[in-house]
């Protein structure tokens, strides 16, 4: 077929590639030209329809769609395969867990590609591989990707190249190496340039702020991978959600923007909400340089037969990497413009250009990942799924929170003041950290021995937060640089009563197998928090991930540093020692808060905290975490023998002798007595050596806060804290 009798396929002129002159540009693809989504979506359907045909929809599948311009149309095309995974292809940075195939696109202004193949078990069970692309000109891409993939498939897996548009050279070369070429339109005897005389300047845009933002905690990320049907349902949910709250503008015309590889969603969207105004079009940045000539249509017109299609063009940073240029075309003046991007902390500069750029009188942002907290933890070391509320909650004093807490809110519910440390407390941590840190290294080198010798690589670290954090990155660093396999790493919450962050959980098991994952947490007290999980995971459907109840034991184990209550096999040494992050709050704890789960938090939320962005000045963090790193030593190890008995006894026996009625008001450890002192009211600081150099901070900040210490022959710990009964002050 002749690309005269396709009308929706254009000619544009590249800028700067001498490797190809023209890019064809398809006007109902929703990319580089804004189109009517119902339109685009009827093409790629057109497709879909195409290859699911004579059986194929029963197979197991797997659906790679090319970075950027084909990740709408594979995310549609996967919606026919009845047990089907997909992932697009990509040129930004994966996780440095990610197992990554490279391959090259010779012609592109961006020649280097990734492929995700951490689910091997996902390709190697594949009955059928459909790479998917919107046109196919040499193919050379195609089967670059194809000879990366030898080795990942099993024998006899088929394998497509599906797209649509294609040359017939680009189907004869395919066909030669074993692909099975599908299309919706030949290429062939392109003559339609309408090569202009002259082309026009970049358009100017003044850099504005968003009217609005919305932003919702997405879990799927088609960069690695995805069960088709959740990924696909979850897009549809957000996408209504947004849909049902925007209102009505009859006559009204609607704009919605796409970042990079992030465009099925702003196309869903679009469809959705072309039936609120009289017309609507959908587009994306591009990393594509095409360049403009001012004599095609305007408004949202679509270009006549012969006319140039790229009538305008803003140069803008990318919202991912600014130092990255990146293009949006052909944006005309309307009532709204969306954009709708997955960029997980989008640059701000970069974002307020692109809200220029938009041609809406009224702009909204809308975030699929925009709820994600900042810390000041490398986001190489430690991904935290918690959503932030910084700004939304009023800190509460120990004093009116302990009040609360004791006539029946749940601490959950309340966010704890924090504050800059005093310089002679700020000493005595220093000192504390000189003390401790040794102890504190040789018990991460025995940890992550026993955590390496018993799931190697397939390995997935979850620290409880926060104080499982610090404990996370020295485990992923160590295993990082002994074995050099840097293992995944998240931090999510766990709230006694309340349980662990399920959306967190369906996260991780979206990426990883459960076999695999390892919680991960300071030290114990009395096991509150190891009991909370056990419950949580039995309530959770994990059958749905394959883990059985003979393994939900061992999924249920913690590995923490310090076990003196006697309950955890995966500890680094039984003996009360202080984890130096137990002393400072936030400043050493990435600088956020204790978890909070209230009516902040929507369902499809993580768990949240609050960034304490006014105490940088006195972050501890990533020193704490060199300090330790420092001291470690890179031999073998052996777990601690478990010591008979346990503290809980000994709680108890406290509780009792000081007329405490209500065990959670007994603290025991160095960490739990240290948190009482700094987030909690306290009554008494009980010491098993009140002159031990090992306890000296807690002497200081007991005497800041005119808090009695007394000296008491404490047996599993080297201290406790008893909370005081605030009906009693």
């Amino acid at each position: 077929m002749n690309i005269n009798n396709a009308p929706h396929l254009f000619l544009a002129r590249r800028e700067n590639n001498p490797l190809r002159e023209h890019i064809i540009v398809n006007t109902r693809q929703a990319k580089h030209f804004p189109s009517e989504p119902a339109s685009s979506i009827a093409l790629f359907e057109s497709l879909g329809v195409k290859l699911a045909q004579d059986g194929r929809a029963q197979k197991p599948t797997v659906v790679i769609a090319f970075a950027e311009t084909a990740t709408a149309i594979g995310a549609v095309v996967s919606g026919y395969f009845h047990d089907c995974f997909f992932v697009t292809t990509t040129r930004e940075t994966l996780p440095d867990w990610a197992t990554a195939l490279t391959f090259q696109e010779q012609h592109s202004h961006a020649r280097q590609h990734f492929l995700c193949v951490r689910d091997e078990d996902a390709f190697r069970r594949a009955a059928q591989v459909f790479l998917v692309d919107d046109e196919f000109t040499t193919g050379n891409t195609a089967l670059n990707l194809k000879n990366a993939l030898d080795g990942c498939l099993a024998p006899g897996c088929t394998i497509y190249a599906a797209s649509l548009a294609a040359s017939s050279e680009s189907m004869e070369r395919f066909r030669e190496a074993g692909v099975v070429p599908v299309t919706l339109t030949l290429t062939d005897d392109i003559t339609n340039k309408a090569e202009p005389d002259r082309f026009s300047p970049d358009r100017e845009c003044t850099p504005r702020s968003a009217d609005e933002c919305v932003r919702f905690n997405a879990i799927s990320d088609q960069r690695l991978g995805v069960n088709a049907d959740s990924f696909l349902a979850e897009t549809r949910g957000f996408c209504a959600q947004l849909a049902d709250e925007i209102p009505e503008t009859p006559g009204g015309t609607l704009e919605v923007i796409g970042t990079e590889e992030f465009c099925y969603a702003p196309l869903l969207l679009g469809k959705m909400l072309s039936e609120k105004f009289a017309k609507t079009a959908v587009h994306c940045t591009t990393r594509s340089p095409m360049l403009p000539c001012e004599t095609g249509r305007s408004g949202f017109e679509l270009p006549r037969p012969g006319e140039y299609p790229m009538t305008n063009r803003v140069k803008l940073p990318s919202v991912y990497d600014p130092a990255r240029t990146v293009y949006l075309y052909n944006s005309q003046p309307c009532d709204l413009s969306i954009i709708v991007t997955d960029a997980e902390f989008p640059d701000e500069n970069a974002l307020r250009a692109l809200c220029g750029a938009a041609g809406g009188r009224k702009v909204m942002v809308v975030s699929f990942r925009g709820k994600r907290l900042l810390s000041s933890y490398d986001r190489s070391d430690a991904e935290l799924l918690l959503t932030d509320i910084t700004g939304r909650m009023q800190p509460l004093s120990p004093a009116e929170r302990e009040r609360l807490i004791q006539s029946g809110r749940h601490y959950s519910e309340l966010l704890p003041e924090e504050y800059e440390p005093s310089p002679a407390y700020l000493r005595e941590y220093e000192n504390g950290l000189a003390v401790w840190a040794k102890s504190v290294a040789d018990a991460v080198r025995t940890v992550a021995e026993a955590i390496w010798a018993e799931k190697g690589r397939r390995a997935v670290l979850v620290s409880l937060a926060r104080a499982g954090t610090p404990v996370g990155v020295l485990i992923k660093r160590y295993i990082r640089a002994k074995y050099g396999v840097s293992l995944p790493h998240y931090s999510v919450s766990i709230i006694i009563d309340r349980g662990i962050d399920r959306r967190a959980m369906e996260y991780i098991l979206a990426r990883h197998s459960a076999d695999g994952i390892q919680f991960i947490d300071g030290w114990t007290g009395k096991g509150m928090i190891t009991r909370t999980l056990r419950k949580a995971l039995e309530a959770f459907p994990l059958y749905e991930y394959g883990v059985g109840r003979d393994k939900l034991d061992r999924m249920c184990e913690i590995a923490v540093l310090a076990d003196p209550a006697g309950l955890c096999r995966l500890c680094g040494t039984h003996d009360d020692i202080l984890i130096p992050s137990a002393c400072l709050n936030s400043v050493v704890s990435g600088l956020f808060s204790r978890t909070v789960l209230n009516e902040l938090i929507a369902p499809e939320d993580f768990h949240g905290a609050a960034h304490f962005a006014n105490l940088e000045g006195s972050d501890r963090t990533l020193d704490l975490v060199s300090a330790i790193e420092a001291q470690m030593t890179y031999g073998s190890a052996e777990l601690p023998p478990m010591p008979e008995g346990n503290g809980l006894a000994e709680t108890r026996r406290i509780a009792a002798e000081f007329g405490v009625s209500d065990i959670k008001l007994v603290k025991p450890s160095i960490g739990e007595a240290t948190r009482v002192l700094l987030r909690r009211v306290p009554r008494l600081i009980l010491l098993r050596d009140i002159g031990s150099p090992l306890t000296r901070h807690l002497v200081e900040l007991a005497a800041e806060k005119g808090v009695e210490v007394r000296e008491y022959p404490l047996k599993n710990y080297r201290a406790c804290g008893i909370i005081k009964v605030m009906s009693d002050v």
